[in-house]
């Protein structure tokens, strides 16, 4: 083989690298190139920020007529915007209280609509709620139907891997059934309620919770409360 042969070989050796390391570099710069998507941040083990659907029950006790009060609960939550520190989610609740008291049956539903915003700090999620819908009541066989609110402030904590802690302040209103029970049944029209909540994540899918709660609707009312959450 001539020398001119060899250098020959040796420039194309040359361009053929020189071709394939700008191909790798052109790649690993092109925009259009397919890239691994980014790890999802963790939302934790809460139920702020996620998209859920929860059923609930909870008893509640209080001073008035009825006493003892059952209140079952459907909850679907679901986080339309997040980033690293901010958060919005929409959410549906659907509430049926029931009790009965001298011999007589007394019992609300609620359905309602609204938002959650919220923070994402290293201690924690501060969260604010508002929702607004509709009630329906019946007490004694007399029906009415009213404009229900809630709002409600709190703090998710999270205390381990699995575990959050949430304690909160909510108001609940409907105006237009305030005074509109029977004398002998009476359920609550405006509630301010202290709680906490604490909540177990089981599995990636399915969460529980516990809760202990009081009010200011006849005297120290309280109530206990358990659900179950399936996460999507």
């Amino acid at each position: 083989m001539n020398k001119t042969t060899i250098k020959q070989s040796r420039l194309l050796a040359a361009l053929a690298l020189g071709l394939a390391l700008s191909a790798s570099a052109q790649t690993m710069q092109d925009p259009g190139a397919t890239q691994p998507a980014p790890a999802a941040a963790d939302p934790g083990p809460g139920l702020v920020g996620t998209s859920y659907s929860e059923l609930s029950f909870a008893y509640q006790r209080q001073t008035g007529a009825p006493r003892d009060l059952r209140d079952y609960g459907f909850t679907s939550n679901g986080s339309v915007f997040r980033n690293d520190t901010l958060g919005v989610d929409a959410n549906f609740v659907y509430d049926y209280l029931d009790g009965h008291a001298n011999g007589l049956g007394a019992s609300r539903n609620e359905a309602q609509l609204g938002l959650t915003g919220f923070l994402r700090e290293a201690w924690g999620k501060p969260f604010v709620t508002a929702d607004a819908g509709m009630a329906w009541q019946n007490t004694g066989g007399v029906s009415r139907r009213g404009f229900a609110y809630t709002m409600t402030g709190g703090v998710e904590f999270q205390l381990l891997r699995n575990l959050a802690l949430t304690p909160f302040v909510e108001y609940q209103a409907e105006p237009r059934l305030r005074g509109q029970g029977s004398p002998a049944a009476s359920l609550p029209d405006h509630l301010l309620v202290y709680g906490v909540k604490a909540t177990c994540r089981i599995t990636r899918d399915w969460s529980a919770s516990v809760g202990v709660d009081l009010d200011q609707h006849s005297e120290r009312d309280w109530g206990l409360r358990a659900g179950v959450s399936y996460h999507f």
